[in-house]
């Protein structure tokens, strides 16, 4: 893996790698769905998978649940995903204004010399929104968000840099797998990952770098 400062374009996650918000989005998950699945059994087995899926768009998420893990009639079901869409979102914004930024993570970014971006799980224009109120967009090329999965995210971005080295920076399979399917270098930062040992173990079989702090990452 070629030296951190050496590369031509950077690509972040947003949740537990810029933001400290991985928790904070499965407790919004967890009180959506509470007044609308009266089987807490079937609430605690969406949660699960939202924790261990985390990364992925919402959007995928809410029809993971509906089709799958939910015992809902067929005229249920839509008004099943509406509800927990609106019931989620309402809460995402507020909860990304007063999440904490990861520690040191400004002083990372502003120490890359290369193109940064934003590739997220997160809804696109809520996002954008965010980051512009935060003046978090400042640091960055572009900020970019479901509902295109994260593949095809991290693919538009590299497709504005034809032949430029690349990493991302995650903290989840979904963001392993992105940089994995478009063949660019990885960086787990860990400590807010909600699949903490999976990630180190996907590092270790695929000698990609793990930290638990960005200053980690210098001189490397």
């Amino acid at each position: 893996m070629p030296l951190i400062a050496s590369y031509d374009v950077y690509i972040f996650d947003c949740d537990g790698v810029i933001l400290d918000s991985n928790q904070l989005k499965i407790d919004a998950m967890h009180n959506t769905l509470l007044p609308l699945v009266s089987d807490i059994e079937k609430v605690a087995v969406c949660v699960d998978y939202f924790r261990d899926n985390f990364g992925r768009s919402r959007f995928h998420h809410i029809d993971v649940f509906v089709n799958e893990l939910l015992d809902l009639k067929e005229s249920e079901k839509e008004p099943v995903k509406a509800a927990i869409l609106q019931g989620y979102s309402s809460q995402c914004k507020a909860l990304y204004l007063s999440a904490d930024l990861t520690p040191k993570v400004l002083s990372f970014i502003s120490s890359l010399q290369g193109h940064k971006y934003i590739a997220s799980g997160s809804e696109q224009q809520e996002l954008r929104e965010v980051f512009k109120e935060r003046g978090l967009d400042t640091h960055f090329d572009g900020v970019f968000g479901s509902p295109t999965k994260k593949s095809d995210l991290i693919k538009q971005i590299l497709n504005k840099h034809d032949s430029a080295s690349a990493v991302m920076f995650g903290d989840a399979i979904s963001d392993y797998e992105g940089a994995e399917l478009n063949n660019i270098d990885f960086v787990a930062y860990l400590p807010f990952s909600n699949v903490k040992e999976k990630m180190l173990e996907r590092c270790h079989n695929n000698r990609s770098i793990s930290i638990d702090s960005w200053e980690e990452l210098n001189g490397k």
